[in-house]
């Protein structure tokens, strides 16, 4: 899909979401001058039946016009299109540039009361137009608040439609649509569930959500806002009652805490029914908080008095120097008692830390800073409390603030290379590594982690050596020889991989990752019976181990035992419902079974699983071809060479169905270009001579058959050699 061009216009740069209906890309309009970018959101039309499409359409139509309408405020993303094309249907909305509003909550960092009333005042105002509007936001989370960066005004995306409002819907599940800065970084850091449902209040979890669901999440925002709690935090305090009690750990006033409480009421008649009325209140609150100037001085004026004058004078010099020396006294007191204090909120910091309060380490630690700047091992410290939290863009910035203040930090180099390696700077982290082995030679693990990095990159040789680095520098170091394995199996030396494999297993026989590991080097030697054993020991350490058994089906497969292989790909797809090779190795398996319609169910599976996979489509043509099928079978093949060109054995397999349904010329072109993929394959070139006898070609026919008979012979197929001569002696 990357580089297609949709509606012959909107060129894909890149996917930032998915579900399973769709999926969400950032595109260039070409067809405007700069190539503007734009977002698109696609929904897969279903097959199930005739009437299931149509429907959609017509919700599709419904939710273009509900998104044009809303789009006619400067903070809703504008709508510029919508089409149906390849089986899909496609929104095109205007991309707004900027950051999520989660980049900004910042853990232990609470925000300022002006600046929370701001916050609630610009979304509010969407919120009033959206609700004039008649539908309801039902998604409002720091994530689906953008600050836009051409003026920093915040964007509210990612709409879903009220049900109440359009039944129809209730069950369709439209994609929607997310900030292209929200892409997925790492599938292992997704967001509790409790943390998910912390901005859902309870009529919305029960189907009837209300106007005042969207202030009521807006109003947990606020809570993390003023409390400077993350969202797992915020939603562990939350109470068998629903009520979260949180002022105790709030910065802001009695007077907007007492509005963002009536915002978050559990029960919805007594939350503020209007977000026009939460505005209002807001409005009074900003008044009271605007600083009033201070009382005019009141000058009593005295008589005339000249003589006095010079006397006053020598007065107000002595009091203005008097002024000066105390001044600088507390001066030189307060700056002599500063790195005192920062040490003491440093030391609170670690106290808390130790005891698993991070939050409240934070917010010690930036105490700290604020007294001192200088010091990084403060700076050190908050970095690892944030990263902890999972703040892995803020734990960097604190990371490289150590190493200003201290260049040779080398436990804050590592860390930071330990960061960069999660958002996937990869080459940021082996600077970092690279860094650390500078300064200290003996770190293996720094070793041990460049080398990821540069197998992540690809770099596969100089990983190696990383490895075999950290290995000479820590010989136990079972995790450096698995990764070195892993390392010389990608580089082609399966061998190697097998022997690394081997001596980690030595070192720690219970890692059920190196067994697994062991095991595809063993398939890739053919060494089937082998790989399947790794594969058994791996599942019995670890017996949700979803790969596993998805590849010791393989193992099966090439071993013959089909029922075996049936069961432990079954058990993959109940660990990984989502697991496309297990799907297809089943397929495999029925089809020598000769249960074709289970065969083909799967590999139908597969294929909605990935649309993409040229074997899926080939397995399917030939559980169509034995059960029937044939014109099944003829489109299977040909979606799989036009997946991949290269294929030979499906331009083979459509030759055979055009052979048996007497379409001899499509036949012999099919073969011809088997042969030229593929000059070795000997069943091509019978099949082949098997064509040219009905079309009376006997002497093309009869080379073909040798050929055949030679190839079978070289490569062992007796039976085959046996069928080819047969056929050459054949007089006909």
């Amino acid at each position: 899909m990357i580089g297609q061009l949709l509606d012959r216009r909107y060129r894909i740069i890149k996917i930032t979401d998915s579900s399973e209906v769709g999926k969400t890309y950032l595109a260039a309009d070409t067809h405007r001058p700069g190539y503007p970018q734009c977002t698109v959101r696609e929904m897969r039309l279903p097959g199930t039946s005739s009437q299931t499409p149509e429907l959609v359409k017509v919700i599709f139509q419904r939710n273009a016009e509900i998104i044009e309408k809303l789009g006619k405020h400067d903070k809703i993303p504008e709508l510029l299109a919508y089409f149906e094309e390849n089986q899909s249907l496609y929104l095109i909305e205007e991309f707004i540039a900027g950051s999520p509003l989660s980049q900004e909550l910042i853990p232990g960092e609470p925000w300022d009361e002006d600046q929370v009333i701001g916050l609630l005042s610009e979304i509010l105002e969407i919120l009033v137009f959206i609700h004039e509007k008649g539908f309801i936001h039902r998604r409002i989370q720091p994530d689906r608040a953008i600050r836009r960066e051409s003026d920093g005004k915040f964007v509210l995306v990612d709409f879903s439609l009220d049900k109440e409002i359009n039944p129809e819907l209730a069950n369709c599940h439209l994609l929607a649509q997310t900030s292209p800065n929200s892409v997925k970084r790492h599938e292992a850091k997704k967001q509790d569930l409790a943390a998910q449902e912390l901005y859902v209040p309870i009529e919305q979890l029960s189907g009837n959500p209300r106007y005042n669901s969207d202030i009521y999440a807006l109003g947990t925002i606020a809570q993390l806002a003023v409390t400077g709690l993350s969202p797992n935090e915020l939603s562990a305090l939350k109470n068998n009652k629903s009520q979260i009690p949180w002022r105790n750990r709030a910065t802001c006033s009695p007077a907007l805490a007492d509005i963002i409480d009536q915002m978050v009421r559990p029960d919805c008649e007594e939350r503020y029914q209007e977000a026009a009325e939460v505005l209002a209140y807001l409005k009074q609150i900003a008044v009271k908080l605007e600083v009033e100037p201070p009382p005019a001085t009141i000058i009593t004026h005295a008589m005339s008095q000249p003589r006095r004058q010079s006397q006053t004078k020598l007065l107000l010099l002595a009091a203005t120097a008097a002024a000066l020396i105390l001044t600088a006294l507390i001066i030189y007191f307060w700056q002599s008692q500063t790195p005192a204090r920062a040490k003491e909120w440093l030391a609170r910091g670690v106290a808390k830390a130790q005891q698993g309060d991070t939050t409240g380490a934070i917010a010690d630690y930036t105490q700290a800073i604020a007294l001192n700047a200088s010091d990084a091992e403060t700076y050190y410290k908050r970095a690892n409390a944030r990263y902890d939290m999972g703040a892995t863009e803020q734990a960097i910035q604190d990371y490289t603030q150590a190493i200003k203040v201290n260049p040779s930090h080398t436990k804050a180099l590592y860390n930071r290379g330990m960061a960069r390696l999660d958002i996937g700077d990869k080459r940021g982290a082996v600077e970092d590594f690279t860094q650390v082995v500078r300064l200290n030679p003996s770190d293996g693990e720094a070793y041990s982690q460049r080398g990821l990095a540069y197998y992540d990159l690809g770099d596969y040789r100089t990983a190696i050596e990383d490895y075999t680095q950290a290995i000479r520098l820590s010989p136990n170091d079972a995790t450096a020889y698995s990764n070195r394995g892993l390392a010389r199996s990608a580089a082609g030396d399966k061998t190697g991989a097998m022997a690394d494999f081997t001596q980690a297993l030595q070192i720690s026989p219970k890692q059920a990752g190196v067994y697994y590991s062991r095991g595809r080097s063993r398939f890739n030697l053919a060494d089937y019976q082998g790989a399947m054993e790794d594969y058994t020991k791996a599942i019995e350490l670890q017996p949700d181990l979803a790969d596993a058994y998805t590849n010791r089906c393989s193992a099966y497969l090439n071993l013959a035992t089909y029922d075996k292989a049936i069961a432990d790909c079954t058990e993959g797809i109940r660990l990984d419902p989502k697991d496309e090779a297990a799907y297809n190795n089943r397929c495999i398996a029925y089809l020598n079974l000769k249960q074709f319609q289970k065969a083909s169910e799967d590999c139908s599976l597969t294929i909605g699983l990935n649309g993409n996979n040229p074997k899926a489509y080939s397995n399917r043509g030939l559980a169509r071809s034995a059960s029937g099928d044939k014109q099944g079978a003829v489109e299977d093949f040909t979606q799989a060479i036009r997946l991949n060109p290269s294929d030979a054995v499906a331009y083979s397999n459509r030759g055979t169905i055009y052979s048996e349904l007497k379409n001899y010329p499509l036949a012999v072109e099919d073969f011809a270009h088997s042969l030229r993929l593929n000059p070795n394959n000997a069943s091509a070139f019978y099949s082949r001579g098997l064509v040219r006898r009905q079309l009376k070609d006997r002497a093309g026919a009869i080379e073909d058959f040798q050929k055949a008979a030679t190839l079978f012979l070289e490569q062992g197929r007796a039976d085959g050699f046996q069928n080819a001569q047969a056929q050459i002696n054949d007089p006909k």
